[in-house]
């Protein structure tokens, strides 16, 4: 597959190389401040929220998908999640201060 940076990134054989992978397509996207986590081997989390092809995903404190881009990494939209993620800190907040 193809990163944004025009590499070639291979499918991963271990949870190690999934790291990099993402590392690398981190990097290449301009993501660095944004944390992320890998899914396992098992793609659990990929099963769970359909996060198929390549996707960001934001994923509300009730577990819930709060947010879903478009399949990337072409359609990752970087400015989108951002707003998506302030709107969630928003309805938190909101929801905290109603408690």
């Amino acid at each position: 597959m193809g990163s944004p940076d025009g590499s070639v990134i291979e499918q991963p054989l271990t949870l190690e190389e999934r790291c990099e992978n993402a590392r690398h397509c981190k990097e290449s996207l301009g993501l660095g401040a944004i944390p992320a986590l890998i899914d396992g081997l098992d793609d659990s989390a990929e099963r769970a929220y359909e996060a198929w092809p390549d996707r960001m995903v934001l994923i509300d404190e009730e577990g819930r998908v709060a947010w879903r881009s478009k399949p990337g990494p072409f359609g990752f939209d970087v400015v989108e999640f951002k707003a998506a993620i302030q709107r969630e800190l928003q309805r938190v907040r909101a929801l905290t201060e109603i408690q």
